[in-house]
């Protein structure tokens, strides 16, 4: 018998290996395709080979549950590869994960003088920035704080982008001025 694109379902579902190989041959490449766009670069080829193969392997072994008339096989088997490819992700990434705790070493870096002294800069910036004039000081936070463009803030003020510039230069100037002695991270 002559396997094709109208009976290879049904061929499969009567356990034909070569109905497999068909299916195998004509859609390896999406298969593929669907577990290197989920798996991508972190893992190795013989990963994502091994997933293919186990598409094809559920494909083998749950062909009954395929229904023509909810939709195509070429959906079906992406939406197996996509669902196995998470799997593998998933049992991957629980994998390197486990790690022993006595083989690691912890370094403390951030000491609690330095968590102090970030508060204190943190306070001493806000109460600096409390005195600077009232349209340089929104025209700072919207920079700074908010992220806002320049050309926004100008806009909003109905100015020139260059006097927002200016602003912001005697802003940032003010305040070097005023915490020339804080240390350490604000």
């Amino acid at each position: 018998m002559n396997i094709d694109e109208n009976n290879f379902i049904a061929q499969i579902k009567k356990k034909n290996p070569r109905a497999l190989e068909f299916a195998v041959d004509n859609y390896s490449k999406l298969v593929f395709k669907v577990a290197y766009s989920v798996l991508n670069s972190s893992f190795h080829s013989q990963h994502i080979e091994e997933c293919v193969n186990d598409v094809f392997w559920a494909v083998w072994n749950n062909i009954e549950s395929f229904d023509e008339k909810k939709g195509s096989f070429k959906y079906w088997i992406t939406a197996i590869s996509k669902y196995k490819a998470i799997d593998y992700k998933r049992k991957f990434f629980k994998e390197s994960t486990v790690e022993c705790i006595d083989d690691c070493t912890i370094f403390d870096e951030v000491s609690t003088e330095k968590i102090i002294i970030s508060k204190e800069n943190r306070q001493e910036l806000l109460k600096a920035i409390d005195g600077m004039k009232d349209e340089d000081r929104e025209i700072f936070i919207r920079r700074y704080f908010l992220y806002e463009g320049i050309e926004n803030i100008a806009k909003a003020f109905g100015v020139e982008r260059n006097l927002v510039d200016k602003r912001l230069s005697r802003g940032r100037k003010f305040l070097k001025e005023k915490l020339i002695l804080l240390k350490g991270d604000i």
